[in-house]
């Protein structure tokens, strides 16, 4: 049976991110439309499953996200447009903490075309 999380939070420091990217999706502007629109599909697939994305291997997290967000499980999710959403697993609790374009994902990932 699936890990069904308690909630699907966004991290505090970056709600305004995500209102951004709202906004901009709601006055129908690309690539936020679609990128959002990617968002909410994956909340959906989240919320039956909290492990549905793609895992990032231990020994391959980026320190970003060890040194900002103290994670020690990573996840990937593959969105419209080239972009990338990343998120943990606290508790009973998936937190997304960031969503990035592509050149963000190659500076993170060098040498990786595909996962």
């Amino acid at each position: 049976m699936p890990f069904q999380p308690d909630e699907i939070i966004v991290h505090h420091e970056l709600e305004e991110v995500y209102q951004a990217w709202e906004s901009l999706a709601a006055r129908g502007r690309q690539p936020a439309q679609a990128v959002w629109k990617s968002l909410e599909v994956a909340i959906d697939c989240l919320k039956a499953n909290g492990q549905y994305g793609e895992v990032v291997r231990k020994r391959f997290i980026p320190q970003y996200f060890r040194e900002r967000y103290g994670v020690s499980n990573l996840y990937c999710l593959d969105f419209a447009a080239f972009h990338r959403c990343f998120y943990t697993i606290a508790n009973r609790s998936v937190i997304l903490l960031e969503i990035v374009d592509h050149p963000t994902y190659d500076k993170w990932f060098p040498g990786r075309r595909s996962r």
